[in-house]
């Protein structure tokens, strides 16, 4: 693009406006770059491209269509988890369970419902194996009580 100027003038406007335009254009770069540096934006971004992604896939428009559009997240973790369970192997299984509870999660809305289920499951063998501690522990003072209770008490 070769633009003529007929004066100095008209090309120092025509440069003070170029200067001002890229100003602009920076400050909305820099804008949007700040959103994109927050974690939250950029995960919610990835969820929606991933969505777009999934609901372009053929077999997804099948099963949307056979659900008349009633298809939640947590309908396709369970049908994914279903077919998970008829894989043969260990690791297909927790394959087809991850890619399952991806897509659900992907699929579903986001809910703050608390921890999540890693988290949980994490309580919850830890305060399994607390418990299972405890028992053994008082299993083995009954031991040694009982073995006490038995034993014959000599007299020198």
């Amino acid at each position: 693009m070769t633009t003529r100027y007929t004066s100095l003038e008209q090309f120092s406007k025509a440069k003070v406006q170029a200067h001002a335009a890229r100003e602009v254009h920076a400050t909305s770069i820099g804008h949007r770059w700040a959103l994109l540096k927050q974690p939250e934006k950029r995960g919610a971004l990835l969820r929606d491209a991933m969505g777009d992604v999934l609901r372009s896939w053929k077999p997804y428009r099948h099963v949307h269509e056979l659900l008349n559009g009633h298809i939640s997240g947590s309908t396709v973790s369970a049908v994914g988890m279903a077919v998970a369970s008829m894989q043969k192997g260990l690791g297909k299984r927790l394959l087809f369970s991850g890619i399952s509870m991806l897509l659900g999660k992907v699929i579903g809305e986001k809910e703050d419902k608390g921890p999540g289920l890693l988290s949980t499951l994490a309580t919850a063998i830890g305060s399994m194996r607390q418990r299972m501690r405890e028992r053994k522990a008082e299993r083995e003072e009954e031991e040694v009580e009982v073995d006490l209770a038995t034993e014959p008490t000599t007299r020198d």
